[in-house]
């Protein structure tokens, strides 16, 4: 026979698998995981406003609360930052997922029926923050993993898709995290939120930690941001690079806010109706808007760049957060919210997308770090403005703190583009 008309062929052994085709199967596992990390986070800071909102009657009790959580996650978010390059992390987030459990479980049996509205109560809130400090940021995480799997496999191509992959986890998170809130509040009463968000925390966990691409060695990407870079380069580069940085910081602060601020929008709204414990199923519209315009989004990313797509969904934010101020009915203010978490969802993206391309030669994990704690602190501050407005003077108040961060939003987006234009290299791309 001739070798030369008919070449011989590696054929696989009987039941393998071709490396590619692994890939793809774990890949989808890795990205299921990644997305049920993310639920508890979204879970459990509406499960405390939910909770203690139809036990104390009281919105601005239910955002301090909830605020003081956000602010504990922030401070876990530097801790895990911090520690991002130790050798034990996995096995440090596999017992911080332990503590979690048994706090949540624990702060589920709170009365929270006596805290006090003033701020001579202000001890009573303490729970919540510590509680808040069990609570790392799984996308952090989930990101770490995906650097950790990229690298070791030689696969760079597949990072732009895993970053996409997650940025829009994030929007599926909120939409799984707000409804099962909202059902489980119906259903078996608001403390069941935090105790369900504690086995779910647990489970999840376990399945990251044991998961094949947890063998993979840990990359070396991951850059503290604070540490000063030596290598040499243009002082107009570095400051196009920290105007850049800076920016991205200020837009996912300002979307937080925004988010935030819807949160305290809807705990006066269904507090002054009587309607607390669907607060989950309406606020899971907006991760619905999220996920629908995230996916939409990543259709037009090879016709529209990352930035100026990001002016275009933060000016539809501002018009829907315009609309907050005049509810019709618990309707019309869910269909609201869905509009607004629409173009949130592709901000988030874009921001995301932003910052693993044009800042990955200064620590892109470094900055996603900082992007956390920036996220926490403005969800924290946007929840509490605008209960405080909305019970100590009225709605229209309170609606106007949405309006004030989408215009913040919007004028970050403006800005970046800006500074994107005049800086050197390809604009970046979702």
């Amino acid at each position: 026979m001739n070798t030369a008309m008919h070449p011989q062929t590696t054929e696989l052994p009987a039941g393998s698998i071709p490396p590619r085709e692994q890939w793809v199967r774990r890949d989808r596992q890795l990205a299921l995981i990644t997305l049920l990390l993310r639920v508890p986070q979204v879970m459990t800071p509406l499960g405390v406003l939910t909770w203690v909102a139809v036990s104390a009657a009281s919105a601005w009790t239910a955002a301090v609360s909830s605020a003081a959580l956000c602010l504990g996650m922030a401070v876990c978010g530097v801790g895990m930052a911090v520690f991002a390059n130790v050798r034990w992390r996995l096995w440090a987030l596999a017992g911080v997922a332990l503590i979690q459990g048994v706090v949540m479980w624990q702060l589920s049996r709170v009365d929270v029926d006596a805290v006090g509205t003033t701020w001579d109560a202000a001890g009573a809130f303490v729970p919540f923050f510590v509680a808040g400090l069990s609570l790392a940021p799984m996308g952090l995480a989930a990101r770490l993993r995906w650097v950790s799997v990229v690298e070791s496999e030689n696969r760079p191509e597949a990072f732009g898709g895993a970053m996409r992959r997650e940025s829009v986890n994030e929007a599926l998170a909120t939409v799984l995290g707000a409804a099962l809130t909202g059902l489980l509040a119906v259903v078996a009463g608001p403390s069941s939120v935090l105790r369900a968000s504690a086995i779910l925390s647990v489970l999840t966990m376990v399945l990251f930690v044991v998961h094949p691409s947890a063998r993979h060695p840990q990359a070396n990407m991951p850059e503290s941001q604070w540490r000063r870079d030596r290598r040499p380069a243009p002082r107009a580069q570095q400051r196009a690079a920290f105007r850049l940085r800076h920016g991205l910081l200020y837009g996912i602060a300002a979307l937080n806010a925004l988010l935030g601020a819807a949160q305290g929008c809807l705990a006066v709204y269904s507090v002054s109706l009587d309607t607390v414990k669907t607060m989950g199923v309406m606020y899971a519209l907006v991760g619905f808007g999220a996920a629908a315009g995230s996916s939409l989004a990543v259709r037009f990313r090879h016709r529209i760049t990352a930035a100026n797509m990001w002016v275009l969904v933060a000016t539809g934010a501002l018009l829907t957060s315009m609309l907050l101020s005049g509810p019709s009915g618990t309707v019309g203010f869910s269909v609201v919210l869905m509009a607004v978490g629409f173009f949130s969802g592709p901000c988030l993206l874009c921001i995301h997308s932003s910052a693993g391309q044009v800042d990955m030669a200064h620590g892109y994990m470094g900055l996603v770090g900082f992007m956390n704690v920036a996220t926490s602190v403005a969800t924290a501050l946007g929840l509490i403005i605008c209960a405080y407005l909305g019970v100590h003077h009225d709605y229209m108040s309170a609606a106007m703190v949405p309006v004030a961060a989408s215009m913040l939003l919007l004028g970050t987006a403006l800005v970046f583009n800006h500074g994107l234009r005049r800086a050197p290299g390809p604009e970046p791309r979702i």
